[in-house]
């Protein structure tokens, strides 16, 4: 009978510490009223849902920037801004999550992530370069891996030709000191781009205090993509600091 409790208490505390030591990650997604809303929004949700039951993270989702206040943050690793689009942020909640990254939090941005909050200085320091253009939409074109030994790029092995919504955006990435690109978009394979031969399309970097990851991937979602949880596995758990 001690036995018993013995190996009851041992697992209870083993399940304890394998629950406290889950990555927990916030899947945020909202959008400006009156301006363009991705209806992939709730299939990137739904994929990080399905990512954190597959990997063992704790997922919560919220379409609400009222969740954005220093209490509710701090219970997470990471903040996933999936296809937020627009001015969504008041000044509290901007300063919030300011806190949240310098505090050591990770941030995961897709697809039009990089078009949220253009008049937030801070914020487009930390996306690196914002949503300028996209040519027509339904376009395959080949993607590049980069620096396959970063360990957002762990679970990754070849890209190739995707269809996607390729955006262009105001900064080429590279340039800038801390960023480490991960894929590229060759646009030689499509029609529209305007970033020329070196056109970035999922990076990271270490910023003020916490980490950002960010993919143009997204504007799908398509279940049958062929890398992009792989990707996303990575990039979170990169940004958790996993």
């Amino acid at each position: 009978m001690k036995l018993l409790k013995i190996i009851a208490i041992s697992l209870f505390f083993a399940s304890t510490a394998q629950a406290q030591d889950a990555i927990k990650v916030l899947a945020f997604s909202q959008v400006e009223p009156g301006i363009y809303h991705h209806l992939s929004n709730l299939d990137g949700i739904a994929l990080i849902e399905k990512l954190g039951k597959s990997r063992g993270w704790d997922v919560d989702v919220t379409h609400d920037s009222g969740s954005f206040n220093s209490a509710r943050l701090a219970q997470y690793d990471v903040v996933a801004f999936i296809n937020s689009t627009g001015d969504i942020l008041n000044e509290d909640q901007q300063t919030a999550f300011e806190k949240y990254i310098q505090n050591g939090g990770g941030y995961v941005g897709t697809h039009s992530a990089a078009d949220t909050e253009h008049g937030w200085d801070w914020y487009g320091k930390m996306i690196g370069g914002y949503f300028k253009s996209h040519p027509e939409v339904d376009q395959v074109a080949t993607a590049k891996l980069e620096n396959r030994n970063h360990p957002a790029n762990a679970l990754m092995t070849e890209a190739g030709e995707i269809l996607e919504e390729w955006y262009s955006y105001t900064a080429n990435v590279r340039g800038k000191p801390g960023f480490t690109v991960l894929m590229t978009v060759d646009e030689s394979t499509y029609e529209g781009g305007e970033m020329g031969a070196d056109h970035p399309i999922t990076w990271t970097h270490d910023y003020d205090g916490g980490r950002a990851f960010y993919t143009g991937f997204g504007h799908f979602f398509q279940a049958d993509h062929p890398f992009l949880a792989d990707m996303l596995s990575g990039g979170v758990e990169w940004a958790a600091g996993k």
